[in-house]
C-alpha cells in the first residue's frame, strides 16, 4: 500500500476511535466567564425526601454568596437532580448532570447507596464531588476528586459509642440496625470503639426499612441486659423503635445515627417519657440550632430558600445546618483557586484548607492529600429531665460548662 494511503487509513482509524470513545468532561467543564455550574443531587421525591434539607442547606449558601457578588467575578448556577435515594435513578441523574448539563461538580448527595453507585463514574470522568453521605468508603482511602466536608459514619459511630460509654457503668451494648451499607457505616465503627474500650456487644439485631413494629428487636435487647443501644436506623424506624422501648419498659439509653433529625424524631415519638434522658444523637454543631454563630445561617436559610424548600412548619431543622458546610467549603475552594479555576486547582485548593472554621460544625475543617474527610470532633445532644435540648461533651458534661 502506498505510504500516503497507509497514513490516510491510519488517520481514519484514529478519527473513528476518537468518536467512539466516551465523552470525557474537561477540567473546566461548567466554568464560564461569569458562572460556575453545580449539580445538586439528592432525594427530592420518595420516602427519603426527608433528607432533602441536606441539599437545600448548601444551596442557600450559594445563593447568599451570589447576592454578595459571587466568587472571583462568577456566580453559581445550580442544576437540581433527583435520585429518590435509589441507585439506578441516581446513576441516571448523575449521567445527565455530567454529560448533558455539563456541571463542574456534584454537591450534596446524602444517600450513601447512591453515592457509592456513582463513585466509579465520578472517578472515571474526574468530576469533583463534595458531599454529606455517611459511607467512609467514598473518601477513605482518599480519592483525588471526592471530599467529605461533614462527618462520615466512622466519626459518628465513634461518637455514638463514646458518649454511651461515658455514662458510668455502661459496658453492655446492643445494636439495632438496617442491613444496608449506610447502617454498617455507623454501627461497625461503633462496635470497633466498644471493643477497643472494654465494652461488650451483647446482642445485634436487624430492623429492616419499612418495619412497622420493633417488638422482636426490643424484647431481644431487654433479655440481653444491655445498658445502651446503638440505633443505626433511619428516622421512621427509629421512631417506632423508641416507642417500643418505652412500651416494654427497657431503660437502656439509645444513641441514634445521623439518618434522623433529632427534633423531628423526639416530636414524632409523641411521648416525652420515651426520649427524655433516654435518646441521644451525635451532635455536629458548635451551638444549638439558630443560636450564637448558627444564627447567621438560620437567617441565610429563611432569606434565600423558597417557601417550598423550607419546613412546612417551624424553623429550619438539623439537616439544613448539616448540609451547609458543603457549600461553604466549595466556595472557599473557588476563592483559593483564583480567577481561572480548573478541577485540578479547585481540588488542590481544598487540600490546602487547614483549621478552617465554617462557623457551623463542632470541629474545624482540615484536608490534605492523605485526608479527604475534613472533620472529626463531635458532641452529643439529648433532652434533659425538663425536656430542654442540651448539648453534651460527655455524659453529664454540658458544652460550655
Amino acid at each position: 500500500m502506498p505510504i500516503h494511503k497507509a497514513l490516510f487509513a491510519l488517520m481514519a482509524t484514529a478519527i473513528v476511535a476518537l468518536h467512539a470513545a466516551p465523552a470525557c468532561a474537561d477540567s473546566t467543564q461548567g466554568i464560564t466567564d461569569t458562572t460556575i455550574k453545580i449539580g445538586n443531587l439528592g432525594p427530592f421525591t420518595g420516602e427519603s425526601a426527608v433528607f432533602d434539607p441536606l441539599n437545600y442547606g448548601p444551596e442557600a449558601y450559594l445563593r447568599y454568596v451570589n447576592a454578595q457578588g459571587g466568587v472571583n467575578g462568577r456566580k453559581f448556577e445550580t442544576v437540581f437532580a433527583d435520585s429518590a435515594c435509589n441507585e439506578a435513578k441516581g446513576i441516571a441523574a448523575a449521567k445527565k448532570l455530567i454529560y448533558e448539563d455539563k456541571v463542574f461538580m456534584i454537591m450534596g448527595n446524602p444517600c450513601s447507596g447512591v453515592a457509592m453507585a456513582i463513585k466509579p463514574m465520578l472517578d472515571k470522568e474526574g468530576v469533583p464531588w463534595i458531599g454529606i453521605s455517611a459511607n467512609p468508603k467514598l473518601t477513605t482511602p482518599p480519592v483525588l476528586n471526592m471530599f467529605h466536608t461533614t462527618y462520615t459514619g466512622v466519626q459518628s459511630g465513634h461518637a455514638m459509642a463514646s458518649f454511651a460509654m461515658s455514662k458510668p457503668g455502661v459496658t453492655k451494648i446492643a445494636l439495632v440496625q438496617h442491613s444496608n451499607d449506610w447502617a454498617h457505616g455507623y454501627c461497625d465503627p461503633a462496635v470497633d470503639y466498644i471493643k477497643q474500650h472494654g465494652g461488650e456487644v451483647v446482642v445485634s439485631t436487624v430492623m429492616e426499612r419499612g418495619s412497622t413494629s420493633a417488638t422482636a428487636q426490643v424484647l431481644q435487647i431487654k433479655a440481653s441486659g444491655a445498658q445502651a443501644v446503638m440505633g443505626c436506623l433511619y428516622q421512621q424506624e427509629l421512631v417506632i423503635f423508641l416507642r417500643d422501648m418505652q412500651k416494654f419498659g427497657v431503660n437502656a439509653i439509645t444513641l441514634g445515627a445521623l439518618g434522623a433529625d433529632f427534633e423531628q424524631t423526639t416530636r414524632d415519638v409523641g411521648d416525652p417519657d420515651a426520649v427524655r434522658g433516654k435518646f441521644f444523637q451525635p451532635y455536629q454543631f458548635k451551638a444549638k440550632l439558630g443560636e450564637g454563630p448558627l444564627q447567621k445561617f438560620h437567617d441565610i436559610f429563611v432569606t434565600y430558600l423558597t417557601k417550598a424548600e423550607l419546613p412546612k412548619q417551624g424553623e429550619p431543622t438539623n439537616f439544613y445546618y448539616f448540609g451547609v458546610p458543603a457549600g461553604i467549603v466549595t466556595v472557599e475552594a473557588f476563592r483559593r483557586a483564583g480567577p481561572h479555576p480548573t478541577r485540578e486547582s479547585w481540588e488542590a485548593a481544598i487540600e490546602s484548607i487547614k483549621d478552617f472554621d465554617t462557623g457551623v460544625l463542632a470541629d474545624n475543617e482540615t484536608f490534605s492529600a492523605a485526608n479527604h474527610v475534613g472533620v472529626e470532633r463531635m458532641f452529643a445532644i439529648g433532652l434533659d429531665g425538663n425536656g430542654q435540648e442540651v448539648v453534651y461533651k460527655s455524659w453529664g458534661e454540658k458544652v460550655g460548662n
